[in-house]
């Protein structure tokens, strides 16, 4: 009986742990850095942030629609992804900023970043491919 309560447990968690999956923050090849903190993120998608080190344009993407993935990474800033389109739609509207390009789903967003100079985006972990580097996985 110990046995099976012991199984049901490691099941849970099991379900728990991988219910809340790993959200992978992309860059295009050309972008210069190799890792970023999550206060550069905030910077970049706050629009505060417009280039990278070496100068170059950011282009940032995200998803049109929320999911696990949109989710993490917004609150991993202290945001929710309602809280920042109001923010990029203020800034669009005084003309401080454009907002990040929405992509309908992640692997289109790999496939943007992948193919687009300065390109940085956001995708559960297990949708990268080598088309994009990793700059860090918000666990």
């Amino acid at each position: 009986m110990k046995v099976y309560k012991y199984c049901i447990i490691l099941g849970l968690l099991f379900i728990v742990t991988n219910s809340y999956a790993q959200v992978a923050v992309i860059a295009n090849k050309s972008v210069p850095e190799n890792s970023i903190s999550v206060s550069k993120l905030g910077e970049i998608y706050n629009l505060k942030t417009k280039k990278w080190s070496n100068g170059s344009a950011i282009a940032a993407f995200t998803l049109k629609t929320d999911n696990d993935a949109s989710n993490k990474f917004f609150s991993t800033m202290g945001k929710s992804s309602i809280e920042m389109k109001k923010i990029w739609m203020k800034l669009q509207l005084t003309g401080e900023g454009q907002a990040p390009v929405n992509c309908d789903s992640e692997e289109q967003i790999v496939e943007k970043v992948g193919s687009t100079s300065g390109g940085i985006g956001f995708v559960s972990a297990s949708k990268v491919t080598d088309k994009v580097k990793v700059l860090v996985e918000l666990k």
